[in-house]
């Protein structure tokens, strides 16, 4: 009997709705994108080294939403992301006391007020054993001269030793919404999912703008741009994937925030 790899993650797309922006970003912007991230993210390492929940939980806005492998469901607020935090930091957590090392791929201003930054994490112990690895795209928004969280969205590297065999299960149906958009947003959804499974790395590229960032656990590191997106895609023989929206918000400036359930199993 055929066995199923059944592979079930949480991700965040954050989406362009309408035409491409085509205006190139100028040195200056670029640069104070990167100071503005590299403040964040310095204040963040700070933090989590500290193991202070409740510092770190000031770097997200009240209404910010955190997409990480565990649990596999969205914390949404600032409440429940600092509960989130305070279990990370507590006695019998395994990574407590431990340190993370970040580094910056990608930093853009899309908006006035509005940052995207991708890059990928390492998270080790006292003897600088890696306990997690893997890659992260958050979106901020800026405020009085700083930027905090509107999204994190991180997701673990996966060995293949720890995916589970298992029987495939089927989705909840995605959630529906009457925000503006929303109906875009559900069609690039499902466009994505038919040109995964029909393995065509054309199409797919696509639904990216021309300089569009694609962080997922098959590629190395980022990717970004199309040409990228379709030299590095593989796809493996039999995949299926599926997909449902688990949330969505529309954050303005032709942007929005998509929350999905993604299952794939061979």
């Amino acid at each position: 009997m055929k066995k199923i790899l059944n592979l079930s993650l949480l991700f965040a797309f954050v989406i362009f709705i309408g035409c491409e922006k085509k205006e190139k970003q100028s040195d200056t912007k670029k640069d104070a994108a990167l100071t503005l991230m590299n403040e964040s993210t310095e204040r963040f390492k700070k933090h989590w080294n500290l193991g202070d929940a409740n510092a770190i939980s000031n770097e997200f806005l009240e209404d910010a939403v955190r997409v990480i492998s565990n649990p596999s469901s969205p914390l949404e607020g600032n409440k429940e992301i600092n509960d989130s935090f305070t279990s990370t930091f507590a006695d019998g957590s395994e990574l407590k006391d431990s340190k993370i090392n970040i580094t910056i791929s990608e930093t853009r201003l899309v908006s006035k007020d509005i940052l995207m930054g991708a890059g990928t994490f390492e998270i080790v112990d006292k003897s600088n054993n890696i306990l997690e690895s893997g890659k992260w795209g958050n979106v901020y928004k800026l405020s009085d001269s700083k930027i905090k969280f509107l999204l994190e969205s991180a997701h673990r590297t996966i060995a293949p030793s720890d995916v589970e065999m298992k029987e495939p299960f089927a989705l909840t149906q995605s959630i529906l919404s009457e925000e503006i958009h929303f109906e875009k947003i559900k069609a690039s959804v499902d466009n994505y999912v038919k040109f995964q499974n029909e393995k065509n790395a054309e199409q797919l590229s696509m639904l990216f703008t021309q300089n569009g960032i694609q962080s997922v656990s098959s590629k190395d590191g980022v990717v970004i741009g199309r040409e990228k997106i379709v030299s590095t895609e593989v796809f493996s023989d039999g995949q299926i994937l599926n997909a449902n929206i688990l949330g969505y918000r529309y954050i303005g400036d032709s942007l929005a925030i998509a929350i999905l359930k993604i299952t794939q199993k061979v």
